[in-house]
């Protein structure tokens, strides 16, 4: 295999920049007309943005935005080839990503200063390797990714070296390992054996081992959404007995933390989110439907609040933590899917009837922007999808990007400074990228 480390190309001589002083709207139509430059993975690193933009005459590129330039940064597919940069990451002060590079098909590359390199083909072949799922553990990344001949298995990279550490299903079988989640100073992830199906494993020195077969046999427990809490974990896990539900792992013994939905029948739980000591995530009861819960370490599960009373469910979505709240939206019988939050102190309240009426405005994208306000895209009747933004008391439309009830769906959001980049699409340009200051950002509506 390849090991070579080369420079593709330096900053700054490439064509189809745009340099102006920061101001809200569109940045540039990277690709003119209806043509969309699709701006996408965007990731802030180093005070800057980085992100997957296309144009015309390089095709799918790396890009970065520092708050005036816009500018292309590599061209590792000539022309108008497309390397379709994605699965960013940080390790050791340098951004990562997959991209496809001939002759290598997709692998990992490192942007180191001012250069672009190849960390490793490990596909050998222009048959690419896909890695992905990158964890940084006792500073190295550990990662999945398939060489052609073992599948897809565990491997990790320490800065120099990538080396794979074990071939858990042998053969070119693919365990697929992935979710992987750090506790107490051991890795965990989640990997297919023969004869055991997919099951918790952790990291025993330099090999894997399966904790334990939970659901004996070819089938696995399917262990989902791993996450810490306290000095345990907690996921979703299939028993034939107990259906889907949520267990716990202290890193000695697994216990079932929760059977919301007694007998076969599963709960499912999802969304797992910790805030503070406890844990909150969307489940399903037959007493309840599909509610939002909590559960602190090695206490039992409780109902936070039956947002649509009796079997009928509010369906929570979309949770997201931002300090001492978590927002979501659910939907209670009566106005559609709209914003609401959990605090300690408040308990479940809607933060607001965005869109006035039984429809909802499926509040989505959430991101934080500073201890105070949170940005997030949401649909109303008269402005379709568009950006707005919430303290938990007051929300407000910032932008009416594509005037009507189209509605520019902002997405891929990224913080840089003071200010919230994204992508949008306005009705005459294709999907580009967008900022908006939150300084200076008006509101063209709020509600309280």
């Amino acid at each position: 295999m390849k090991n070579t480390f080369y420079a593709l190309l330096i900053f700054g001589f490439l064509s189809g920049c745009s340099s102006q002083p920061a101001t809200d709207g569109m940045v540039l139509d990277a690709l003119p007309g209806m043509d969309a430059g699709n701006p996408n993975s965007l990731i802030t690193f180093d005070g800057k943005i980085y992100l997957q933009l296309s144009d015309a005459e390089y095709g799918s590129e790396l890009w970065m935005y520092d708050g005036k330039k816009l500018e292309r940064i590599t061209d590792m597919e000539p022309g108008v080839g497309n390397a379709l940069p994605t699965r960013f990451f940080v390790y050791n002060d340098d951004l990562l990503f997959t991209a496809l590079k001939e002759p290598y098909g997709r692998e990992l590359f490192q942007l180191d200063g001012k250069q672009v390199r190849l960390v490793k083909d490990i596909g050998d072949s222009a048959t690419s390797s896909r890695p992905g799922g990158f964890f940084v553990f006792n500073d190295e990344v550990y990662f999945s990714a398939n060489d052609q001949v073992t599948g897809f298995e565990l491997w990790k990279w320490d800065g120099k070296e990538v080396t794979q550490i074990a071939d858990i299903m042998e053969g070119s079988g693919s365990s697929n390992p992935s979710k992987f989640v750090d506790l107490n100073g051991v890795l965990y992830f989640t990997a297919e054996q023969e004869g055991y199906g997919t099951e918790l494993h952790k990291l025993d020195g330099s090999s894997a081992q399966m904790i334990q077969d939970l659901n004996p046999g070819p089938s696995g427990s399917r262990p989902q959404e791993i996450t810490r809490l306290g000095n345990s974990l907690y996921f979703s896990a299939y028993l034939p007995e107990s259906g889907m539900e949520l267990w716990s792992f202290d890193g000695t013994s697994f216990k079932m933390a929760a059977d919301l939905m007694e007998g076969t029948e599963s709960s499912s739980p999802r969304d797992l989110r910790v805030i503070g000591d406890r844990l909150m995530f969307v489940a399903n009861t037959a007493e309840t439907g599909i509610e939002l819960f909590s559960i602190k370490e090695g206490e039992a599960a409780t109902l936070v609040v039956d947002i649509r009373p009796g079997e009928r469910s509010s369906e929570p979505e979309e949770l997201f933590v931002h300090g001492n709240k978590l927002y979501f939206g659910a939907d209670d019988g009566e106005r559609g899917l709209e914003l609401w939050q959990w605090t300690e102190a408040g308990g479940a309240t809607m933060v607001a009837d965005l869109n006035e009426g039984a429809t909802g405005s499926e509040p989505h994208a959430f991101i934080d922007l500073n201890d105070e306000w949170t940005y997030f895209s949401a649909r109303t009747e008269q402005h379709g999808v568009e950006l707005w933004r919430t303290n938990g008391t007051t929300s407000e439309l910032l932008m009416d990007i594509w005037p009507g009830t189209d509605g520019s769906n902002p997405n891929d959001f990224a913080v840089l400074e003071n200010r919230i980049c994204f992508s949008a699409q306005d009705g005459k340009h294709g999907r580009e990228l967008y900022c908006i200051s939150h300084d200076t950002a008006t509101a063209i509506s709020t509600r309280n």
